[in-house]
């Protein structure tokens, strides 16, 4: 589901939250349930060995088509050449189009004229570069080689060849980096072993032997010979902050989400009667800029027993800017004592509320959103 706030003339217009009417939506409306295996979640052991062989089953029966598209479009979303993407790394992207009274709806699965054709997936994080207008994606596959390929997307949607990354083993590359001449990509220990299924395990394991590594590659290559691997051992990244080349060193600086210990996450190990309670996931009370020079943090909270989403910084138009923080931060939050929603409007610079837009329904947690410009509506294709 995505959910959309315009805003013109310095006011709120409009609000819309629509489902992405994926392929996977229309068929398991049109079934009365749902019937698509849950990759994390559902496929663990012989169970999950057991919904898989229904699901394809259901499909040679014409029951479902699963050609047309598995995924979910949940977790992404990016404005490039034109068009709203959808994205979840499960497949390819979904277009999105923003109505003129600001609604949302899904035009189809998009796969840049056909040039996405052998890649089958894209992940939900590509790369818009600010500078070339480029956009700069990766694409998975959990079963056969190359597990990992790397391309770009030009301004006109045109596609570069693709590159394909040697990989051991298929690896959960969720998220990556870029710079002003390279691409930073996690080969990192968290992987997918289907064969953990048969053992009754989850195909999603952490491989504690394996050492983590990122890989700087140049945008442009043409191949992977030109790959440098650099070791982080016992490192697992999520996502990845920001990355820039330093202009004194000419190092490569990568910033991101550690989890530590990463089995707090992919554990295994200790299955004892703790673990059948389950535990609330962490909520967002708010966000914070940190100056990564000098160390210094200046918090945001949205207050007791409010929470939200991932913030979105959108930059200031018009002047040059008083700093790279010269723009403002969105973020929608929900008040779970008095029931509501809200979108903040937090000035960047000095870090305080400037704008509160109250939303007529519940927004859920969700996962990442973007800016659009009325610039970009206008040129929607």
């Amino acid at each position: 589901m995505v959910h959309a706030v315009r805003i013109r003339n310095g006011a709120a217009e409009s609000y819309a939250c629509r489902f992405t009417e994926t392929a996977r939506l229309r068929q398991e409306r049109a079934l009365g349930r749902a019937v698509f295996p849950k990759a994390i979640g559902e496929l663990h052991g012989h169970s999950g060995i057991a919904r898989l062989a229904l699901f394809y089953a259901r499909g040679l029966c014409g029951l479902v088509d699963p050609s047309r598209g598995t995924g979910v479009a949940n977790a992404g979303l990016v404005y490039f050449n034109g068009r709203l993407l959808a994205m979840s790394e499960d497949d390819l992207p979904y277009q999105v189009r923003v109505t003129a009274d600001g609604d949302l709806r899904t035009v189809g699965r998009y796969d840049f004229g056909g040039q996405l054709a052998g890649c089958g997936s894209m992940i939900a994080h590509p790369k818009l570069d600010p500078a070339s207008g480029e956009l700069f994606a990766l694409s998975y596959d959990v079963i056969k080689r190359p597990y990992l390929r790397y391309f770009y997307l030009r301004p006109d949607g045109g596609k570069s060849g693709d590159v394909e990354i040697p990989l051991e083993q298929p690896t959960m590359v969720h998220d990556f980096a870029i710079t002003e001449r390279f691409v930073v990509v996690p080969d990192h220990q968290v992987v997918f072993k289907l064969g953990e299924m048969l053992r009754g395990g989850s195909p999603v394991v952490l491989d504690a032997g394996k050492t983590s590594r990122f890989g700087v590659l140049p945008k442009y290559a043409r191949d992977a010979s030109e790959m440098a691997w650099v070791d982080v051992p016992d490192c697992f990244c999520f996502h990845l902050w920001n990355a820039w080349e330093d202009a004194g060193t000419g190092e490569v600086v990568v910033v991101g989400s550690c989890m530590t210990p990463a089995d707090s996450i992919f554990n295994d190990a200790d299955d004892g009667r703790q673990l059948a309670v389950a535990e609330p996931w962490p909520k967002v009370s708010g966000f914070a800029k940190v100056d990564l020079g000098t160390g210094d943090v200046v918090r945001f909270d949205y207050g007791d027993g409010r929470f939200g989403g991932e913030p979105c910084f959108v930059p200031a138009e018009g002047a040059a800017p008083r700093g790279e923080d010269d723009g403002y931060i969105l973020s929608l939050v929900r008040d779970e004592r008095k029931g509501t929603s809200e979108l903040l409007v937090v000035n960047a610079v000095d870090m305080r509320l400037e704008a509160t837009v109250q939303l007529p329904s519940r927004v859920p947690y969700g996962f990442h959103g973007t800016f659009i410009s009325e610039r970009e509506l206008e040129a929607q294709a």
